[in-house]
This record gives C-alpha cells, structure tokens and sequence, in this order.
C-alpha cells in the first residue's frame, strides 16, 4: 500500500516599496547632508589648497609621529616629498 502526500502553499502578495517612501528617503538624506554641511562649515573639498600646503599639512602629521612611530613618521614625510615634487614611482 502506498500514500501520496501533497502540500499547497501560499505565496503572499509581492513586497513593494510605499509610494512616497522614496522621496522622504531622498529629502531625508538632503537634510542630512544640509545639516552636515551648516555643522562643519561646509566642507567642500579643498581644491584651493597648494600642493606646498598639503605637503606642509602631511609633514606636520609625521612631526606628531615621530615619537611613537618614527618608521610611519618617516613614510610620512617620503609621501609628502613625492606629493610636493609631484613625482610618482609606479612598483
């Protein structure tokens, strides 16, 4: 004697995403970034910056280094060398 067993299952309905659900993601987001930039002082990239300056910036880096890591302190200051004489080595 055998028995043949079957099973019906029910798919619920398709998840989809509440109409207007996108656009308050979006103005949320904005918001933040609104935000973000009224807290920091709008902090836009410093295209501005000289490369002397950035290179200045990275050399004062490795001065707080130098007493804990002066391996990294000195990597520091190779990088902002190469950085200043806009020379790059490729390995």
């Amino acid at each position: 004697m055998s028995a043949i067993t079957s099973q019906t299952f029910n798919h619920g309905p398709a998840l989809n995403i509440p109409r207007g659900a996108q656009l308050g993601a979006d103005l949320f987001f904005a918001a933040g970034r609104l935000l973000s930039r009224l807290i920091k002082g709008d902090a836009r990239p410093a295209a501005q910056m000289s490369r002397l300056a950035e290179a200045d910036q990275v050399r004062e880096l490795a001065r707080h280094w130098e007493r804990t890591d002066p391996g990294f302190a000195a990597d520091l200051r190779a990088a902002a060398a190469r950085h200043e004489s806009d020379v790059h080595f490729s390995a």
